[in-house]
């Protein structure tokens, strides 16, 4: 059995250099990671934030229109955390010249990440792949976003519906 020959067959097959070119997955991934991270970094004080204000509603009397108020904070913050991602996107984008107009950068990293996709703008051929990547960074920080208001929610309606004490 000769591996050497199954290998380059299987190169000739797969060519994945030129499905998933090295600098756009190098430089995409080290925005994704980054934006990951830092995502990871304003979720945690979010919710820090939420909890310990939650706590403190929890113990007073009629406190539900402030915890309404407080969900709306949050729910804000969350959309600027977002939206703050989508401009280190078209930092990227603008810093690295594969768009030189701010407006056209962030258009294209604001369709990308929320993967509606639409606009006439196109990356230049040999960094087509940078778009896949910015898509992926926004399901990746929107289901992680999703996952935490869910868990807000939650312990908002264990405020207002305590469970009945025995």
């Amino acid at each position: 059995m000769d591996v050497e020959a199954d290998v380059d067959q299987l190169a000739g097959v797969l060519p994945l250099a030129d499905i998933i070119p090295f600098p756009d997955l190098v430089f995409g991934g080290a925005i994704l990671v980054a934006m990951m991270l830092l995502h990871g970094l304003f979720i945690g004080m979010i919710t820090r934030h939420f909890y310990r204000r939650s706590a403190v509603l929890a113990r007073r009397m009629h406190a539900l229109l402030r915890l309404d108020g407080l969900l709306a904070i949050v729910i804000f913050l969350l959309l600027a955390l977002h939206l703050g991602e989508i401009v280190l996107w078209t930092g990227a984008l603008v810093w690295s010249k594969l768009v030189s107009d701010w407006r056209v950068a962030a258009f294209f990293a604001a369709n990308t990440y929320t993967t509606l996709g639409y606009g006439t703008f196109v990356l230049p051929p040999e960094w087509n792949m940078m778009a896949p990547i910015i898509a992926i960074s926004g399901l990746f920080t929107f289901g992680w976003t999703a996952s935490v208001l869910v868990d807000f929610v939650r312990a908002a309606n264990r405020i207002r519906h305590p469970p009945p004490t025995a």
